[in-house]
């Protein structure tokens, strides 16, 4: 049953993408280092591919993994994000000391792997290789002498230091960095601050979890280059993005949007859950989820109290996503430990989406015009809620001013203030009217790039140092010759004056 409706999938996807290459490629996609939800991601664009006819190779650290006859699956022997609590992270700051920690451990299992090696071998038989842009420079040893393209998809979609790869130095005053929780729309003090921390990421980033994952990688790769010149030498950058939910910012004719990806229209609900769900009153239902990566038994008591006393008080009935120790639930809780979330967001009696505002649920809601309570809890999510919010589409409330009574009202006004739902239907439409999926365009760009290759879509600044680019140079030649005439006018002027209107006029005469 599982294989026909793969099929059936596989067979919907060629049809809207079109005729079958003429020549099925080999393709290799490697997301050694990532979260569940990261993975799904890149799983979608494997599958997309593979319905293509092109056979292509998935190496990931886990599930989830599409079943295709056309996917091969390599485990990387790592998966320590799954293992992560983000609250701890929210709590200490501790992203970068985890990188530090877990990329050249990452790095030196990851070759140790016989499959890995074996694979890495044969690395020039593929006609494009897909890495993921974020946080897995791991997998760097397979482009080492690379004929073929390399592309990347980046899961949090524009970050200023990829974009700069290319060449496209996107400001700090337009486009917030993906760890502060800023929309498009800076004051004069969030645009400082953003301006100072890209720059502190973009060198940080390099000499704190760089250079030991570059010596980790040396062990087995000593002619490796240096990883920060690698990334210009992409083919292809695809954004998890879309100018609808994240704003419109400048790029160039290979950096590609393919946000909304993974959203797909409805498809029938399990049988219980549906009645549930179709037996709601006018109220209808609250949907809660954190997603696939934090663990609701790893919230917090006094949040997780504070979350059920808000749910018993709601009228209306509430669906949560829960994994872990059985709980006592109020009467209008049903939890389960997994839901097909796609198909409950687009339920008629779906009316507010209580979220961590990760990526994927965030777009997902909006896709499905569902309104957005959001919690941030750590990475790109406070960005993504400070875009929902001042679009519109959501209110936001922190963890730390999480209490009962602040999401009893939030809700309240997400379900009887109609300019919510008003404001998320229209960006839904929007998002469902276009010509193409972002999943059918991610696909489209990959076939394009493996048949004509990018030396017509490379931008002529990416070849220009940072100073070149934003003409210091030029401005240092105006300089100088301004200032060359400058002191030639002030000798030229003062001998003039002294000519012409000497202090003492009988020495003129004299003279």
């Amino acid at each position: 049953m599982l294989l026909k409706v793969v099929i059936a999938a596989a067979l919907g996807l060629t049809l809207c993408l079109g005729p079958a290459p003429a020549s099925p490629a080999e393709v290799l996609v490697l997301t050694p280092f990532g979260s569940w939800s990261v993975r799904s991601l890149f799983s979608v664009l494997t599958e997309g591919l593979a319905a293509r006819g092109h056979s292509v190779t998935f190496v990931s650290s886990g599930d989830p993994v599409p079943q295709h006859p056309n996917i091969t699956h390599v485990v990387s022997p790592h998966s320590a994000l799954d293992q992560m609590d983000p609250f701890e992270l929210r709590e200490n700051g501790a992203v970068f000391r985890l990188w530090m920690k877990a990329f050249p451990i990452v790095a030196r299992e990851m070759y140790s792997d016989p499959k890995v090696m074996e694979l890495w071998r044969h690395r020039h038989k593929f006609d494009a290789i897909i890495v993921n842009s974020a946080a897995n420079e791991m997998a760097f040893p397979f482009l080492i002498d690379l004929k073929a393209p390399f592309i990347t998809l980046s899961p949090a979609g524009a970050e200023p230091l990829q974009l700069s790869y290319l060449g496209n130095i996107v400001s700090p005053a337009a486009l917030p960095t993906v760890v502060v929780p800023y929309d498009d729309n800076l004051t004069l003090w969030e645009r400082l601050v953003n301006t100072f921390v890209t720059l502190v990421l973009r060198y940080s980033f390099r000499r704190t979890v760089w250079r030991p994952l570059s010596a980790a990688l040396r062990d087995s790769f000593p002619d490796l280059p240096d990883l920060y010149e690698m990334y210009p030498k992409q083919s292809l950058n695809l954004l998890n993005q879309h100018h609808l939910l994240d704003g419109a910012i400048p790029l160039l004719p290979n950096q590609v949007e393919v946000g909304c990806m993974h959203c797909r229209p409805t498809k029938p609900l399990p049988t219980e859950l549906k009645e549930w769900l179709d037996n709601a009153d006018e109220e209808g239902v609250i949907y809660f989820s954190l997603g696939a990566f934090q663990k609701t038994s790893r919230i917090p008591d006094k949040y997780r109290d504070a979350l059920l006393e808000a749910f018993s008080l709601l009228p209306h009935r509430v669906l949560i996503k829960f994994n872990g120790n059985n709980l006592k639930f109020p009467p209008n809780v049903k939890a389960f430990p997994w839901l097909p979330q796609q198909d409950v967001l687009g339920h008629r009696s779906i009316r507010v989406f209580v979220t961590h505002c990760g990526k994927h649920s965030a777009s997902e809601a909006i896709y499905h015009g569902v309104p957005v309570l959001g919690l941030p809890i750590t990475f790109d999510q406070p960005r993504t809620c400070a875009r929902l919010a001042r679009r519109g589409e959501g209110i936001v409330i922190q963890w730390e001013d999480l209490t009962p009574q602040a999401i009893v009202s939030a809700v309240y006004k997400l379900v009887h203030d109609q300019k919510y739902r008003d404001k998320v239907l229209g960006v839904s439409h929007r998002l469902q009217a276009q010509k193409e999926s972002g999943l059918e365009r991610a696909v489209w760009w990959v076939e394009y790039i493996i048949e004509f290759g990018n030396d017509h879509l490379r931008f002529s600044g990416a070849d220009l140092s940072l100073a070149q680019y934003l003409l210091l140079d030029i401005l240092a030649i105006i300089s100088v010759v301004a200032l060359v005439i400058g002191i030639c006018l002030f000798f030229l002027g003062r001998w003039a004056f002294k000519r012409f209107w000497p202090s003492n006029p009988a020495k003129a005469k004299l003279q």
